[in-house]
């Protein structure tokens, strides 16, 4: 590679590191993305250790932003669970956890229901996929990299410099949504008159968790997690899971 590309993509990188934590990442990293390849979709989910919890940290569809809210709110309800390639990748990151795992999918491989609603409705051809773990956080990270079909898909350059960045990828989003950790979201439910409580129940079930494990932590009971996550819903104007994670990645 060419040194003036190089030093491009080094100043790039020491961009989105001085961003870590800070909503300026996000257009950095688009940059430094699109230097690698044009990605029409990026969607970032946090999986828990026994893939039965699944919670969205990045939603971006480039030409339709609320589809891209759309599809990851209908992912992390469960369809996670139909997801092949996560499934896959998941078995080969128990292999080697310190190394991300990362393949290339293609519509043409997925079961008819899933390939309707997440690549066909979207107008999507391909998906390049990362999963990393996340020592610190206790939890991995499933990076999806989407392209649409108008075009054909990856070029095969471009699929062999999001292999060759996988880890560099995986390690930015990794240690950017570390620091922008829980507290983005609970400032955020804060300022919209949620009490301490509730915001820390919201964040507790965007992170999986049912309202029994939510009072053993908490040292509540079950019946006063329902109750504050009733209010917390009410102030919101919301009924569901699903449009919590839309309205916290709406903005």
């Amino acid at each position: 590679m060419p040194s003036e590309i190089l030093d491009a993509l080094g100043l790039r990188i020491a961009a989105c590191i001085e961003a870590l934590g800070r909503g300026r990442f996000y257009p950095r990293f688009f940059q430094l993305l699109d230097d690698i390849a044009r990605v029409d979709q990026c969607m970032v989910f946090g999986v828990s250790d026994d893939r039965e919890q699944a919670r969205c940290y990045l939603a971006h569809n480039v030409e339709n932003p609320e589809l891209g809210l759309k599809l990851a709110a209908q992912y992390v309800e469960g369809n996670y669970r139909n997801d092949d390639l996560l499934s896959r990748l998941a078995d080969e990151l128990l292999k080697s956890p310190s190394r991300p795992a990362c393949e290339l999918l293609l519509r043409g491989t997925l079961s008819p229901v899933y390939r309707k609603r997440f690549f066909n409705v979207p107008d999507l051809a391909q998906k390049f996929a990362i999963l990393a773990r996340d020592e610190q956080g206790g939890e991995a990270f499933y990076i999806n990299f989407y392209r649409s079909g108008r075009d054909g898909g990856f070029s095969e350059a471009e699929i062999e410099r999001l292999g060759q960045g996988a880890a560099l990828l995986s390690a930015l989003l990794i240690r950017h949504f570390r620091e922008e950790g829980r507290t983005h979201n609970e400032r955020r439910l804060l300022s919209a008159s949620l009490s301490e409580r509730e915001a820390q129940i919201c964040e507790m079930v965007l992170q999986g968790h049912t309202a029994k494990t939510i009072g053993r932590r908490l040292g509540l009971s079950e019946h006063s997690v329902v109750t504050y996550r009733k209010r917390a819903y009410k102030k919101l104007d919301i009924s569901r899971k699903s449009e919590l994670v839309e309205l916290l990645h709406s903005g």
